[in-house]
């Protein structure tokens, strides 16, 4: 079904509503999959004998490898095909690649269980991004995108707030013996469990409208010589926003992969404490981090600052290094919990970033640079974040490591590094709005 309806119209507004929440849903669920390994880091070290490199390992490239190097060809199918039925496929497939995970029983099994994943939830994010930007205003894109991306902090709180209650209730049956499974630890039924939701889920991407490709014109020669030329003409806003956001990304993977283990090594608290106060942390902080980035960047954009996307975080992140640089090197268990929900408001800058990109990219390769944003972004910032966060504990301070100073290590060289490319990258991206602007005005 396609709406073909006024711009801005009563029907077309309640459609775009529905839609989002729908997708909300969907990115909760995937999140969920994506983070509850966080919680499930040393019970699986102890049953089978791993290192916090290789669980880093897995919890970066483990998952981002498949997503990043199916991003570009799902980007390309997203441009051209069917975007519900390839979240459909996409749902389907991670929540297989979870399901599996409980089945495994060494490391090797759970990293090929953890490459499903990444594969299928590389499906989401450029078919999302590509139907909120068809269906909402620009004056209104950086909160409708806010809002579809609270689905990720929904979902990483209820990987704490979930994967707490599922892991003290699991706790009974585990080292059960199933039949024709097997032996089952308690970790491999929480993977088993979520796993089994996303097969019912999947189906909810058929009950909103597919609201079209708004902004697409028949190609003239002039007008495709454009659009294969507009990632050339404009390759220095994708450099600085690709590079920028991916190593923001570096620093929040980086947290949210140890912060749970840090505060259960550090200040000895239970996986119940943690997954109560983070989970609730990462809802409420992270509700306002990402909610409130989208609007104030479309409070700005309105003000004529079309680079307002960029602009914004150079100010902001001097903050994001010392809440960073205190969550990690403070003596004091609720100094620290400060520090980490300081992050937890800054941290949510994906809506931001993707509405950037939308609003520079021609509405005919939208979906192709999502993708291709993404394959950098989670390469660099999940895929590297994580395992060299643990490996640069190891290294410095030896075989058993230290988390805390190696965190706040990466909180005082990596900030100056974003807000030199974000401020490289204020000029290209006005030029690249601009573009898109009088493209869309032919």
């Amino acid at each position: 079904m396609t709406i073909s309806l006024p711009h801005g119209s009563v029907r077309l507004r309640s459609a775009e509503w529905q839609t989002i929440i729908i997708l909300l849903l969907i990115y909760t669920l995937a999140y969920l999959d994506r983070q509850i390994l966080t919680l499930l880091v040393d019970p699986i070290r102890n049953d089978l004998g791993v290192s916090d490199v290789q669980m880093g390992f897995l919890q970066g490239l483990g998952f981002t490898l498949f997503y990043a190097l199916c991003g570009p060809f799902i980007g390309w199918m997203v441009d051209r095909h069917n975007r519900r039925l390839i979240i459909f496929i996409g749902i389907l497939i991670w929540s297989i690649g979870t399901a599996a995970s409980g089945f495994a029983n060494s490391y090797s099994h759970l990293l090929l269980a953890r490459f499903g994943v990444g594969a299928g939830e590389a499906a989401l994010l450029p078919a999302a991004y590509s139907i909120i930007s068809d269906m909402v205003e620009k004056s209104r894109l950086g909160r409708a995108m806010g809002v579809f991306s609270l689905g990720g902090i929904a979902g990483g709180s209820l990987s704490y707030v979930v994967g707490g209650l599922l892991i003290s209730y699991v706790a009974r049956y585990a080292d059960i013996d199933l039949p024709v499974i097997g032996m089952m630890h308690d970790w491999q039924l929480v993977f088993l469990a979520i796993g089994a939701l996303g097969i019912p889920m999947a189906f909810l991407v058929f009950a909103f409208p597919d609201p079209g490709r708004r902004g697409r014109q028949l190609m003239t020669e002039g007008k495709a010589a454009a659009v294969r030329g507009h990632f050339k003409k404009h390759w220095r806003f994708y450099a600085c926003h690709f590079s920028a956001f991916s190593l923001f990304c570096f620093l929040g993977a980086a947290t949210t992969a140890w912060s749970a283990t840090y505060m259960m090594r550090e200040f000895d608290w239970t996986v119940a404490m943690v997954s109560t106060l983070l989970g609730i942390k990462s809802m409420v902080a992270g509700a306002l981090g990402m909610v409130g980035g989208g609007m104030l960047a479309d409070w700005l954009t309105k003000r004529g600052i079309q680079d307002a996307h960029l602009r914004m975080y150079i100010f902001i992140m001097p903050i994001f290094a010392v809440a960073g640089i205190t969550a990690f090197t403070a003596g004091n268990m609720w100094v620290a919990f400060g520090g980490l929900a300081f992050l937890g408001v800054i941290a949510p800058f994906i809506a931001v970033a993707a509405a950037a990109l939308q609003l520079a990219t021609v509405p005919e390769r939208r979906g192709i640079a999502s993708a291709s944003f993404l394959l950098v972004y989670n390469l660099v910032g999940f895929g590297l974040g994580p395992a060299l966060v643990a490996l640069a504990s190891t290294m410095i301070f030896g075989e058993d490591g230290n988390l805390g100073p190696a965190l706040a290590l990466a909180f005082m060289v990596i900030p100056p590094l974003i807000m030199l490319l974000m401020a490289l990258g204020l000029r290209p991206m006005r030029e690249a709005v601009a573009d898109v602007s009088e493209s869309e005005m032919r």
